[in-house]
């Protein structure tokens, strides 16, 4: 099992999370002041629109644009589909009724978010199914015995028309742990509806947390050894998180006083500012290129300066490995969800292509983030999907240019701060010696 490390960067008006695997940056997540993620919100919406012919809804849950419920996020677990029926083919509601829904797809500048009416509230272990009976298990947790057993656990503690699906983090824990949770979530779930009953018109019922609250809850596993904030304040939030969220951690949690940037001494910063750029080189001398589009983001291998040996099977197939455990850690890094596309190089050997896909499946597995693979097609392509989890990297470090329109992109002023900060760390401490 790898070893895992926190990084908590907090600057006067934004915070960075990073994940770090055996000393590799795998996560990195940031989120200013001003910044607000709807996904995992939980709003008193009130319908202003019913599509019929997109089976869908509009809801207005009280930004700038409405939200777009579709008819199959309607209380129906895809597990359980054949023991139900079929999805119902229209929306049960009318223009004017107010209804619980749940953001789980952040709103861009052309759409507005996507809601859903299977209410979920997460915790540490479990996942809370506030209008969903069901019982179920993360699927990262292969082993039938420990499923077996975490089922049994689950079964009769949520009330009925309720249901529990066990996180990966809930794996070996003892049933104390998971029932005492089960039991906060439902006492979540009472406070949900009391807020609903109380509120009166469009509100926001639940908010999700920031993004300390969020990685402490959902980042936090059995390997993770350190946390280590430049902040006194947020470590102690972060230690009263840890005491109430995850018992089992006994781990350090460190305060970082050096005069040295916390991103240079960790090695991380040219991780984290190539974030930002298309092209990605490989450890063997290859390359990708990332585009991100409206519809899917596009990832292109190239051999680049890499010539391996005489025989060009032999180079292409070694590009296509490093590439795929390269393009699992920038999909996690960049955060990219939706439809990724990938654009091997052609091999003529079928066990290779095979191969190659079972080394992206691998790594990918190591994301908390559901994704699915698909089989490379016949032009070398691989198609990925990724559940959207809050915004990309792209669109958090960078903004529209003012000179061109939106044709093109700019460091934001965010990310920039934080690069000069880093500069002149490090010229003071040359200037020093």
């Amino acid at each position: 099992m790898s070893k895992k490390m926190l990084l908590v960067d907090c600057e006067h008006n934004s915070t960075n999370v990073c994940a770090l695997e055996d000393g590799i940056l795998q996560e990195f997540y940031n989120e200013t002041a001003e910044e607000v993620q709807l996904t995992g919100n939980i709003y008193k919406g009130k319908v202003t629109d019913v599509v019929d012919g997109l089976q869908s809804a509009f809801v207005d849950i009280g930004l700038d644009r409405t939200g777009f419920w579709y008819i199959g996020e309607t209380l129906v677990h895809n597990t359980i589909l054949g023991e139900q029926g079929a999805l119902p083919h229209t929306i049960l509601a009318k223009p004017g009724d107010y209804v619980m829904v749940q953001a789980i797809k952040e709103a861009t500048p052309l759409k507005g978010p996507k809601l859903t009416s299977n209410i979920s509230i997460p915790g540490h272990y479990l996942i809370y199914l506030y209008n969903l009976e069901f019982i179920g298990v993360s699927n990262k947790i292969l082993e039938q015995e420990e499923r077996d057993r975490l089922i049994g656990v689950l079964k009769g503690l949520a009330p009925e028309g309720r249901g529990f699906i066990a996180r990966t983090n809930a794996k070996n824990i003892s049933e104390i742990e998971i029932k005492k949770e089960a039991e906060y979530l439902i006492r979540a779930g009472e406070a949900l509806q009391k807020k609903w009953d109380e509120a009166d018109g469009i509100s926001l019922i639940y908010n999700e947390g920031n993004l300390l609250y969020r990685s402490i809850r959902d980042m936090i596993g059995l390997n993770t050894e350190k946390i280590v904030c430049n902040n006194e304040k947020l470590a102690s939030d972060i230690r009263e998180m840890v005491s109430s969220m995850c018992p089992y951690f006994n781990g350090e949690i460190e305060i970082y006083n050096r005069k040295e940037d916390m991103f240079d001494y960790y090695n991380i910063g040219d991780d984290i500012y190539a974030l930002g750029q298309k092209r990605v080189n490989l450890p063997i001398g290859g390359y990708l290129v990332i585009e991100r589009t409206e519809a899917l983001t596009a990832i292109d291998v190239n051999t680049g300066r890499f010539i391996g040996s005489i025989d060009r099977e032999d180079t292409v197939f070694r590009t296509n490995i490093d590439a795929a455990k390269e393009i699992a850690r920038q999909i996690r890094l960049r955060n990219i969800g939706g439809l990724i596309v990938i654009d091997f190089i052609d091999m003529l050997s079928e066990e290779h292509k095979v191969d190659v896909v079972n080394a992206l499946k691998d790594e990918l597995f190591k994301d908390r983030v559901k994704t699915k693979v698909m089989d490379m097609s016949g032009l070398g392509l691989v198609e990925v999907s990724r559940k959207k989890i809050g915004k990309e990297f792209g669109l958090v470090s960078s903004e529209k240019c003012p000179y061109c329109a939106g044709s093109g992109n700019i460091i934001s002023q965010n990310v920039l701060s934080r690069m000069l900060k880093l500069s002149l760390k490090k010229l003071f401490a040359y200037k020093k010696q």
